[in-house]
This record gives C-alpha cells, structure tokens and sequence, in this order.
C-alpha cells in the first residue's frame, strides 16, 4: 500500500507547488486559530498557483459545517480536517477527515466505520490545533490501523522518525507540518524532499500484509 501524505501548514504558493512536485498527495491550508493561518487572499493564491487538480485539505478546529462550507466552494477543497463532526460527516461537499486531538483517545473499535471514514490522530494540545511539533500515540494509532480504520497520523513528524511510523504503524496517510519548516510557515525544501523520498523508500521495502 502507498502512504498517503499531506503536507500542512503551507503559507506559500512556491511551497505548495514544490511539496507537489516532490510527490505529495495533499496540501493543507490552515483556515483556522493558528500561526499559520491563512487569510482569504493567500489561500486563493496558493489555490491559483497549484491548478484545479491539486488536492487541497481545509483544516479547521471545531468550526460547524456552515462555517466550513463556503471555504469548500471557494478553493475547491478535496477534503476538510475537523473536529467533532462524527455524527454529520456529509454536512459539505469534500471528503470530511475526523481529527482525533483528545487527551484520552476512544477504543478505536468504537470509531464508525460505515460509511468509510478517514481519520486523522494528532498530538493533544489545550491551545493549538496542530503543528504544535508533538509525536502522537504510536501506540494507540498501531492499535487503530489494526481495528481496519483509516487512519492518517500526524504529529511531530519529520524526515528522520517517519520511516519508524511507516515501518511499525503502517497508516493510511502521514501528515507533517512543523517538522518540515525552517522557521513558522516557511518550509525547509531539503527536508520536504526527503520527508517525501524516505516514505516512498519505506512503501517499497516494506512487507506485504498477509
């Protein structure tokens, strides 16, 4: 199976277009309460910049679908990362990631699972949704993958402990954002690359499950 990777955090048109080129699957746009969040003009830019193909994901925190939606239409996003919406996952017209952020995680056999759901298990943080730098629970996410969820896992991830993820976890998808920058919202092109390279290295050597 081939990882699915998203690079998140993207501020820059020249970032998105250089982690795409490099391989990535996703680009996130931070629409929510971050340092990387992005304003209305920036997000079009990068949406202009990548073309109409690119997928591109919304991260949000727990804003209500009619909040969310109108970002769907106006960047044309392939899927929206946010919480609390187990209950409402056709709520916008894109794919709906279900982020996992809790200080104590549920069993992962008491996450749905029909229809199909995505979600995406990121450090617990009391003030930042996301690019906080924190490694999430391995364990937890080995023990969801196990239960047959898809599962995308985030959460201090960088070119030098993803391949252990890929390896142990096996996950749906993998996501990175601080650990991929050279300073707040700019992101390292050397590490980008290798981020990238060293996963599709680790798909390749990796055992077939039986």
């Amino acid at each position: 199976m081939r990882t699915r990777i998203k690079i998140c955090g993207i501020t820059r048109a020249e970032d998105a277009v250089l982690a795409l080129g490099a391989g990535a699957d996703y680009i996130g746009l931070v629409l929510t309460e971050s340092p990387r969040r992005l304003d209305r003009e920036r997000a079009l830019a990068i949406r202009a910049a990548v073309g109409p193909e690119a997928a591109l994901v919304g991260v949000f925190d727990r804003e209500s679908p009619d909040v969310v939606a109108p970002f769907v239409e106006m960047l044309g996003l392939r899927a929206v990362q946010v919480g609390g919406w187990i209950e409402s996952g056709d709520a916008v017209p894109a794919e709906v990631w279900h982020t996992l952020r809790l200080e104590s995680l549920p069993e992962p056999d008491t996450l749905p699972m029909v229809p199909l759901r995505t979600y995406l298990l990121d450090a617990h943080d009391a003030r930042l949704p996301g690019g906080t730098g924190k490694r999430a629970d391995w364990t937890w996410a080995k023990r969801c993958v196990t239960h047959g969820r898809r599962l995308i896992v985030a959460g201090g991830l960088d070119p030098e402990n993803v391949v252990e993820l890929v390896r142990e976890v096996r996950p749906f998808g993998v996501d990175a954002s601080s650990g991929l920058e050279r300073e707040v919202g700019r992101k390292d092109a050397d590490k980008v690359r290798r981020f990238i390279d060293r996963i599709r290295k680790a798909d390749a050597d990796r055992p077939k499950r039986s």
